[in-house]
């Protein structure tokens, strides 16, 4: 399943738990509103495993970080791996509410985050276990098995993100149809009909 954010009806597909999505030159900018996160979301409740990758840039007036998220079920239900502005590359989750991991780090080095760098970043989730890169470098793994389906999608806090090249791959995700004359990508809506 892919997106490259070159058509508004790209973003008909993510559904905004929290803050505000929106399409913009080709990119999707997901930034927090009242609050201070943005959660936006794509999928069902059967996906399990996934490679999720794109192309992020943590945006001017971020003032924390910017990741994905999977399994996700509602705003309060998900696990999370952010690239974060105090320099580490962490994970946790939300299970109802309830906080777990508090974003420790999973980097063994420093991560040298700049505002307005275009990073490419990649998550593989296999069972229990997840992996996290940027630009194809390790930062990390960790294993968790508390929640086992859901939604995959994009979080910020205190921040906006700026994503394009959007792709996910895994049991059960549907296929995207594009043209072999580089048409827009159906959405996921449209192959589901």
């Amino acid at each position: 399943l892919f997106y490259d954010f070159e058509g508004e009806n790209q973003t008909d597909d993510w559904q905004v738990l929290d803050g505000e999505g929106t399409n913009e030159d080709g990119r999707y900018i997901l930034k927090n509103t009242d609050s201070s996160s943005g959660i936006a979301a794509i999928g069902d409740m059967t996906w399990t495993d996934c490679t999720i990758t794109c192309k992020a840039t943590l945006m001017e007036g971020s003032a924390d970080n910017i990741g994905f998220v999977w399994r996700l079920a509602a705003n309060n239900l998900f696990y999370v791996v952010s690239i974060r502005m105090d320099q580490r590359v962490g994970y946790c989750g939300n299970v109802n509410g309830a906080w777990m991991n508090g974003g420790s780090p999973i980097n063994p080095v420093p991560f040298e985050t700049e505002v307005g760098t275009e990073y490419e970043l990649r998550l593989t989730v296999e069972g229990n276990r997840f992996q996290f890169f940027i630009d194809d470098e390790d930062m990390g793994e960790w294993e968790d098995d508390q929640l086992e389906t859901g939604m995959i999608g994009l979080r910020v806090w205190s921040a906006i993100m700026a994503i394009d090249d959007f792709e996910v791959n895994g049991p059960g995700i549907p296929a995207t149809a594009v043209d072999s004359q580089g048409k827009l990508a159906f959405t996921w809506g449209k192959i589901k009909q």
